[in-house]
């Protein structure tokens, strides 16, 4: 079957592109963290080594500087693998696809999937539509997107030389907390009391565990500093597992395929384990694993992850419409930023929201098939080459963020 001009593509084509191919986005996560362990792993064999290997102190900062900035990296592109499972095309069994994504994807990036894709859902809704995308939360619509399109030189100031002025970064994680921890913003309803929201209640639950294991550290030794923080996690666990199902109503669900109150155990379960591992880790080497963790894992995750959240956001929206066909750009980038910024099928970001049951790696197929098949789909589509400069007769990427919007034929 073949789409009309005036048509997208054809039922077939859409069933060709839409298969998911689960043992793909399972060899990008584990590539992903792969990629984490190399690099932590030999940063921390050069602060152990360095003095043995003759190396003089101040290299110390170079190498702390390159595994902060590829860790804010990997982690977003992490992230990203997140965003293909909001959509259940991490795998193709939605239980399965809502488990493994919290697990590798968004708990290890302290969010989580059931606040994201709550939210989620209502941007692909309202694409750049300032009273409805969550997106445009809080002061984005009028600090952010209403500056398009503004001069290069601004634009270079904004959004590149802010990246080392942190004031600038910080306020945009809170945004970004909203999204994916939290789920407040827009349209998210009803306030719940603060002692019924699962999020609030487990960090509480953390802080709590974290001054039980500093009492522990002082009366006890070894592996036995262990036993009240994992006794209290437990107990903990146990009360929450007795609490009515209702009492976890209202929660922003997301469509998860499992229950909140399961999703809340869940959650707790797994950062509860992971500060257990850190703190025996710690005591089985000698090492300062809690502090390489705080450095080199959660100030990447606070500082480089959303600058890159809102760059990503900005490339893909900033300047367009909210029509069907004009509410996104097809983006050909340099490498750098297409593995940093636009990875897993983000630089077709357009074909995306007409399809979001695309997985990213089938997205540029359907894009070159869009590109044969659809006379609409050629005339409103914007296409942006290069992110600096663009070939003659092109629109670079910066091109279309600072200039006039691409004018088209309506939808």
């Amino acid at each position: 079957m073949v789409a009309k001009s005036s048509q997208l593509l054809a039922v077939d084509s859409l069933r060709r592109w839409t298969r998911l191919q689960p043992y793909s986005n399972l060899a990008a996560v584990g590539f992903e963290y792969a990629c984490l362990l190399v690099v932590h792993a030999a940063t921390i064999l050069f602060l152990l080594q360095r003095d043995d290997w003759g190396l003089p102190i101040w290299m110390t900062v170079p190498v702390g500087l390159v595994t902060f900035v590829f860790t804010g990296v990997v982690l977003h592109r992490i992230g990203l693998l997140g965003h293909e499972s909001s959509h259940h095309l991490l795998l193709p069994n939605r239980f399965w696809n809502d488990v493994i994504a919290n697990l590798t994807c968004f708990f290890p990036l302290w969010s989580s999937l059931t606040s994201y894709r709550a939210k989620h859902s209502g941007h692909h809704l309202h694409p750049n539509d300032p009273e409805h995308d969550p997106n445009w939360a809080g002061d984005k619509a009028a600090d952010l997107y209403a500056r398009f399109p503004m001069p290069r030189p601004s634009f270079i100031l904004q959004y590149y030389v802010k990246f080392f002025w942190p004031p600038f970064v910080l306020r945009n994680l809170v945004d970004l907390t909203k999204v994916l921890s939290v789920g407040s913003g827009p349209k998210s309803g009803p306030r719940r009391p603060w002692f019924k929201s699962p999020t609030l209640c487990g960090l509480l639950s953390l802080l709590l565990m974290i001054g039980v294991t500093r009492v522990s550290e002082i009366n006890l030794v070894g592996a036995w500093v262990l036993l009240p923080p994992a006794a209290f996690l437990l107990t903990v666990l146990g009360i929450m597992a007795l609490i009515p199902a209702s009492f976890y109503e209202g929660a922003a669900a997301g469509g998860l395929a499992y229950s909140r109150k399961w999703g809340a155990l869940y959650r707790l379960s797994f950062h509860g384990i992971v500060f257990l591992l850190l703190c025996g880790l710690q005591i089985l080497t000698g090492l300062p694993i809690t502090l390489y963790y705080a450095l080199f894992w959660i100030l990447p995750l606070v500082y480089v992850f959303p600058y890159l959240m809102l760059l990503r956001e900005v490339y893909q929206h900033a300047n367009l419409g909210v029509g069907k066909l004009d509410n996104s750009r097809i983006i050909h980038a340099d490498p750098f930023t297409r593995w940093a910024v636009l990875g897993y099928g983000n630089d077709f970001h357009l074909v995306h929201h007409i399809y979001p049951n695309i997985p990213h790696y089938n997205l540029r197929g359907a894009h070159d098939e869009l590109m044969k098949t659809s006379e609409s789909y050629r005339a409103q589509f914007e296409e942006t080459v290069g992110t600096f400069r663009a070939p003659s007769g092109k629109r670079s990427l910066l091109d279309s963020l600072t200039g006039r919007p691409r004018q088209a034929a309506g939808w």
